[in-house]
């Protein structure tokens, strides 16, 4: 039985949790292997609209294990409410669910910092103030704070940690951003209370995933944002802290990467983006608010206004390639059911030079070529097979494979699980297989 991998091919928000939700159904372990609390996964079944931040979306799927894996960074309160949410949904998260105990936890003052550094930088990012960046940090800096420090019997080691990174958060509070400093005793006795749960999570969550692959047993793994916004690939310094491609896979789980074999790119009918950042086919004006409204553009996380604009084939294309991706699901297509034209950007003009492919390193320097395509017209929220399709829309897509160098395997025709096409089912081996 295949394993396989999810990834978004743009800035985030492709839909990744409903094609992990519709994949689930063949798993059974999905693990995500990087993010944290910034990313909101939405998926719906039937009149039922669950919005899942650090939980995998497989949870929705009965009888699917989960992992967070190491690479992410764990909010106990966030998680603890979401929990709680799936708990009120009569789903079992918390006895589905292992935390590894490497990864880092998200304290108080994480989010504190983050929201200060954005409001007093002269050149902010577009940050989801949720501490993601300054836990990262942390980790990187060698001082961060696990799950496995949560565990029982080990709240005095706990506590010797917390006043340490304490002391360093409250000298950065008072002294660069003129900010109340936190109380220790407070926040040791009140983090440690709210952990208690969480604790009961933690577990090997590597010895978890390898032990379900040398079984056979289906594996999902799930990324949290667009490979546009990895820490080394992304359009840096927009992008998050963590590696949100393939390549993160193995030190997000404590997997060989020699165990993967598959991996699918989620991108959106057209672009979007939340926060700062270059973004070289962006419709500003009537344009990018029509497709805004009709996408219901606005971050599960923060409510923000996403950044709306036509399909870049570069970005995509840049992703197949860093990805090596086996297929793309290409998601929202009903989105662009009433426009009259669509257009598609297929490369850039940067100078005098021509490229087919986005280069983050010179992205404020492209000029995005476009294609126009005369839209459809029809109502493809009803589509379940690739003939039921207008004909503009196959064409669309067929356009699309040919820019990305990459297969479609799966359109989504609306937010419900059910309202999916299968494209070309024989590009990923897992769907056969399921």
């Amino acid at each position: 039985m295949p394993n396989l991998t999810i990834v978004g091919t743009q800035w985030g928000d492709e839909g990744k949790g409903k094609v992990v939700d519709y994949l689930a159904r063949t798993a059974q372990l999905v693990v995500r292997f990087q993010g944290g609390p910034n990313a909101g996964h939405t998926v719906r079944v039937g009149d039922r609209q669950t919005i899942l931040h650090q939980v995998p979306s497989g949870i929705l799927t009965p009888g699917v294990r989960c992992v967070i894996g190491c690479g992410c960074v764990v909010d106990p309160h966030a998680l603890g409410e979401e929990t709680a949410a799936l708990a009120r949904m009569k789903l079992r998260a918390r006895s589905r669910l292992t935390v590894d105990a490497r990864a880092h936890l998200i304290l108080p003052f994480h989010r504190q910092l983050d929201l200060l550094a954005e409001k007093h930088s002269r050149s902010p990012i577009g940050t989801t103030g949720r501490g993601i960046g300054p836990a990262y940090a942390d980790k990187v800096g060698r001082v961060g704070i696990r799950a496995a420090d949560l565990l029982p019997g080990r709240e005095e080691r706990f506590r010797e940690k917390l006043k340490r990174n304490l002391a360093a958060a409250n000298v950065k509070l008072m002294e660069r951003y003129r900010a109340e400093p936190i109380s220790f005793k407070k926040l040791a006795e009140d983090y440690w209370r709210a952990t208690r749960e969480l604790a009961r999570m933690v577990g090997d969550g590597s010895r978890v995933i390898t032990d379900a692959l040398a079984e056979g047993k289906p594996v999902l793994f799930e990324g949290a944002q667009g490979v546009h916004l990895d820490i080394d690939f992304g359009t840096y310094p927009y992008v998050t802290g963590s590696s949100t491609g393939v390549w993160g896979v193995g030190p997000g789980t404590g997997v060989s990467p020699l165990w993967l074999e598959q991996a699918v790119g989620v991108a959106k009918a057209y672009s979007t983006r939340v926060g700062l950042g270059p973004f070289p086919t962006e419709l500003e004006g009537e344009e990018g608010e029509r497709l805004r409204k009709l996408g219901g553009e606005f971050g599960a996380t923060t409510g923000r206004p996403r950044r709306c604009g036509w399909f870049d084939a570069g970005v995509v294309r840049a992703s197949v390639r860093l990805n090596r991706l086996n297929a793309l699901v290409i998601t929202k297509l009903d989105v662009l059911d009433s426009f009259e034209e669509i257009r598609i950007g297929t490369g850039y003009r940067c100078g005098r030079q021509r490229l087919d492919e986005f280069d983050p390193t010179r992205a404020d320097e492209l000029e995005p070529v476009y294609e126009t395509f005369a839209g459809w017209h029809e109502t493809t929220g009803a589509c379940r097979k690739l003939r039921e399709l207008p004909m503009r829309a196959r064409r669309y897509l067929r356009r699309l494979e040919e820019l990305c160098g990459c297969p479609v395997a799966l359109a989504s025709v609306g937010s419900e699980r059910r309202q999916v096409v299968e494209v070309k089912k024989e590009a990923l081996r897992w769907l056969k297989s399921g």
